[in-house]
């Protein structure tokens, strides 16, 4: 998707979108005519990005810990306690 496409999918406008290529948050691909192709998975990081932003968090710390919201994690217990599956079972 081209930039407009992502402005009006996340309310960023794409000036802002701009910013975060420059700082390392977005990386579109460069079609052969210079134009910006956004993939379809950038949605979600662009809504996180506006998000942390708007909870004052700085670009640099961004950077930093985008990696790791991408990444789905899951808690896994090897020898659950029969009592606590059971109450989780009825919630």
């Amino acid at each position: 998707m081209r930039i407009g496409e992502l402005a009006r999918k996340t309310d960023v406008p794409p000036r802002m979108l701009r910013y975060y290529e420059e700082q390392g948050l977005v990386t579109p691909r460069r079609l052969d005519n210079g134009y910006r192709e956004y993939d379809e998975y950038l949605v979600d990081r662009v809504r996180k990005i506006r998000g942390l932003l708007d909870a004052g968090i700085p670009t640099r710390i961004i950077g930093a810990i985008l990696p790791c919201l991408g990444q789905t994690s899951a808690i896994v217990v090897d020898d659950p306690d029969p009592g606590l599956r059971a109450m989780l079972v009825e919630q």
